[in-house]
Protein backbone atom coordinates (compact mmCIF):
# COMPACT_ATOMS: atom_id res chain seq x y z
CA UNK A 1 0.00 0.00 0.00
CA UNK A 2 1.14 3.50 0.14
CA UNK A 3 3.37 3.89 2.43
CA UNK A 4 3.88 8.04 3.10
CA UNK A 5 6.70 7.85 5.00
CA UNK A 6 9.01 6.71 2.88
CA UNK A 7 7.90 10.31 0.52
CA UNK A 8 9.04 13.58 1.53
CA UNK A 9 7.50 16.31 3.34
CA UNK A 10 6.87 18.56 0.38
CA UNK A 11 5.18 15.41 -1.42
CA UNK A 12 2.96 14.36 1.36
CA UNK A 13 2.13 18.49 1.96
CA UNK A 14 1.35 18.36 -1.78
CA UNK A 15 -1.14 15.04 -1.59
CA UNK A 16 -2.96 16.55 1.01
CA UNK A 17 -3.43 19.91 -0.44
CA UNK A 18 -5.01 18.22 -3.44
CA UNK A 19 -7.03 16.08 -1.60
CA UNK A 20 -8.57 19.10 -0.13
CA UNK A 21 -8.87 20.22 -3.37
CA UNK A 22 -10.80 17.50 -4.41
CA UNK A 23 -12.46 17.71 -1.08
CA UNK A 24 -13.77 20.89 -1.68
CA UNK A 25 -15.11 19.98 -5.39
CA UNK A 26 -17.07 17.12 -4.44
CA UNK A 27 -18.51 18.49 -1.32
CA UNK A 28 -19.73 21.91 -2.68
CA UNK A 29 -23.24 21.86 -2.61
CA UNK A 30 -24.02 18.21 -1.94
CA UNK A 31 -26.55 18.61 0.47
CA UNK A 32 -28.74 20.80 -1.23
CA UNK A 33 -28.21 19.04 -4.15
CA UNK A 34 -29.20 16.03 -2.67
CA UNK A 35 -32.44 17.46 -0.60
CA UNK A 36 -33.47 18.90 -4.17
CA UNK A 37 -33.01 15.84 -5.83
CA UNK A 38 -35.61 13.79 -3.11
CA UNK A 39 -38.01 15.88 -3.23
CA UNK A 40 -37.68 16.04 -7.22
CA UNK A 41 -38.00 12.02 -7.17
CA UNK A 42 -40.58 11.85 -4.41
CA UNK A 43 -42.85 14.60 -5.86
CA UNK A 44 -42.86 13.56 -9.32
CA UNK A 45 -42.31 9.84 -8.88
CA UNK A 46 -41.91 8.00 -12.51
CA UNK A 47 -41.63 11.02 -14.07
CA UNK A 48 -39.12 12.09 -12.18
CA UNK A 49 -36.75 8.75 -12.84
CA UNK A 50 -37.70 8.52 -16.91
CA UNK A 51 -36.24 12.19 -16.34
CA UNK A 52 -32.96 11.07 -14.83
CA UNK A 53 -33.33 12.07 -11.61
CA UNK A 54 -32.23 8.51 -10.04
CA UNK A 55 -29.00 9.00 -12.80
CA UNK A 56 -28.34 12.41 -10.90
CA UNK A 57 -29.24 10.75 -7.32
CA UNK A 58 -26.15 7.68 -8.23
CA UNK A 59 -24.27 10.81 -9.39
CA UNK A 60 -24.79 12.76 -6.19
CA UNK A 61 -23.95 9.15 -4.38
CA UNK A 62 -20.11 8.86 -6.18
CA UNK A 63 -19.91 12.26 -5.29
CA UNK A 64 -20.30 11.75 -1.92
CA UNK A 65 -17.88 8.44 -1.73
CA UNK A 66 -15.00 11.14 -3.38
CA UNK A 67 -15.51 13.52 -1.17
CA UNK A 68 -15.05 11.07 2.15
CA UNK A 69 -12.30 9.33 0.47
CA UNK A 70 -10.31 12.14 -0.12
CA UNK A 71 -11.37 13.43 3.66
CA UNK A 72 -9.78 10.14 4.74
CA UNK A 73 -6.60 10.42 2.73
CA UNK A 74 -6.26 14.04 4.01
CA UNK A 75 -6.59 12.70 7.17
CA UNK A 76 -3.68 10.01 6.71
CA UNK A 77 -2.03 12.71 4.89
CA UNK A 78 -2.32 14.84 8.21
CA UNK A 79 -1.67 12.64 10.85
CA UNK A 80 1.80 11.52 9.00
CA UNK A 81 2.78 15.08 9.35
CA UNK A 82 2.24 15.39 12.71
CA UNK A 83 3.78 12.34 13.84
CA UNK A 84 7.13 13.27 11.90
CA UNK A 85 6.80 16.69 13.42
CA UNK A 86 6.47 14.72 16.95
CA UNK A 87 9.61 12.76 15.62
CA UNK A 88 11.52 16.14 14.59
CA UNK A 89 10.66 17.71 17.82
CA UNK A 90 11.63 14.60 20.40
CA UNK A 91 15.38 14.32 18.76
Amino acid sequence: MLKLNRYPVVAVILLAGILTVIFAYATLNLFQMSMANIRFLTQFGWTAVMEGGLVQLVQIVVSAIISMLSYIGFKICESELVHRYHNWQNR
